[in-house]
């Protein structure tokens, strides 16, 4: 395992083997995101990026009890005080959801435990969330008197529909584990004490993929979650026909023809 520089002792990066993790790490506030935070996450992201032996990244939070509660209220009062700020406040945060949105590596969300807020901004900005029986999510804005980014709104609609995304805003009410996956807010319901187990090996899953296939297919997902007018289409099927001229492609086929496990490169 390798540590990784990021930062900011409040958000914690490693390297396991093909799994990129990046962790929040504020326990004794439920991981709730501070502003140096949001900031140190697109470093963290590209130093992932542009590691070869990197396949994936998954992103968790510290201390078992929260993936992350929310954005740090405590500092509302001087980051959020009035509109100018809170745009900053919103450019920085947009730049770190995107940047693990956008990541050219899939991206897992393991949820233990709370997932509110701005938590929930990160985990539906992963591609893949895995949750504990446990967890809870909620988006409290009605309940504090903020103005919750449109760029926010999108997202949930993306992954849950936005007349189910209505009902979790204006309510602000919470919602447990079985209900997110009724609604199509995660993927799967695990255990608590299964989850990082379950999730690490889901991981390594997609680590044995080959990793031009998993770049061509998450620009693919990416283009068609554009409005139509914006996709780039041409952009996708460069990568896809990247994949047919690969070395990968050819040991894929020769794994299958020996039915042994394909040993991928990315090249």
């Amino acid at each position: 395992m390798t540590t990784i520089e990021s930062g900011c002792d409040r958000l914690l990066a490693r390297k396991d083997g093909a799994v990129g993790w990046l962790v929040f790490n504020n326990p004794a506030k439920h991981n709730a995101i501070s502003m140096d935070m949001a900031e140190a996450v697109p470093g963290v992201m590209r130093a992932f990026e542009n590691d070869p032996d990197v396949r994936l990244v998954v992103l968790a939070g510290a201390g078992g009890k929260a993936f992350a509660a929310g954005s740090d209220i405590s500092g509302f009062e001087s980051v959020r005080a009035d509109p100018q700020k809170n745009r900053h406040y919103n450019d920085v945060n947009e730049r770190s959801y995107n940047a693990v949105y956008e990541c050219i590596k899939p991206t897992i969300a393991m949820i233990r435990g709370y997932c509110i807020g701005g938590g929930l901004d990160f985990a539906t900005s992963c591609d893949v969330r895995f949750c504990s029986d446990n967890a809870v999510f909620a988006v409290p804005a009605g309940k504090l008197g903020l103005g919750y980014g449109h760029e926010g709104i999108l997202r949930f609609g993306r992954v849950m529909g936005f007349m189910r995304a209505r009902d979790l805003f204006m309510s602000g009410r919470r919602m447990n584990a079985e209900e997110a996956l009724r609604l199509g807010l995660v993927h799967r319901v695990i255990a608590l004490a299964e989850l990082e187990a379950e999730t690490t090996a889901y991981a390594q899953t997609i680590a044995d993929n080959a990793p031009l296939t998993l770049a061509a297919l998450k620009r693919a997902f990416l283009e068609y979650e554009k409005a139509p007018a914006q996709r780039d289409l041409n952009r996708a099927q460069a990568m896809i026909d990247t994949c047919f001229k690969s070395a990968d492609y050819a040991e894929g086929r020769a794994a299958f023809a020996a039915k042994r496990k394909p040993q991928f490169k990315g090249e």
